[in-house]
């Protein structure tokens, strides 16, 4: 398995302010999703990193367990611009201090972000309300990055990864 080459414009697009959800499925094939609060990409460019609350993303924590498949897709509120990246080799973990203060950041960001587009402060600020004991973080490989900007290039595969 060849992890996607995460471009300089993925790697950037995918951790600035942007709205995320997350999905995978059961091993019955049953969908479960949820939505991101923040985004990490690895130096290396090997692992991404997605932080969800454990409350309400119980049921796809425990299908990431089972199928080790994710696909994460980011969409910026401003433009509806957005992309794909699905992966394996997924792994969970509690969110460490830094993380949360890492999670804290692009919260505010991310609330600014969609106040300046006219949305209510206080309407954001309830949206992505966090929980410090509650923040899992959800590592995986990436194998393939999506067009997924409504369009004619939506679904388009875009850089590297397995065929």
């Amino acid at each position: 398995m060849t992890p996607a080459l995460l471009s300089d414009d993925t790697v950037a697009f995918v951790e600035r302010e942007v709205a995320i959800d997350l999905a995978s499925r059961s091993a019955e094939l049953r969908p479960s999703a949820c939505r991101g609060f923040a985004c990490r990409v690895a130096p290396d460019r090997q692992s991404v990193t997605v932080y969800v609350r454990r409350q309400e993303a119980q049921q796809l924590l425990q299908d990431l367990l089972v199928c080790d498949a994710i696909a994460v897709v980011f969409c910026l509120p401003e433009t509806e611009a957005a992309l794909q990246i699905k992966g394996r080799q997924v792994k969970l973990s509690a969110a460490s201090a830094d993380e949360v203060a890492f999670v804290q950041r692009y919260r505010q960001r991310f609330v600014d972000g969609i106040a300046a587009l006219g949305y209510d402060r206080d309407f954001g600020e309830a949206y992505m309300t966090i929980d410090p004991e509650q923040m899992v973080a959800v590592s995986f490989t990436p194998e393939a990055v999506f067009q997924q900007t409504p369009g004619p290039q939506a679904g388009q595969r875009v850089g590297g990864g397995r065929p």
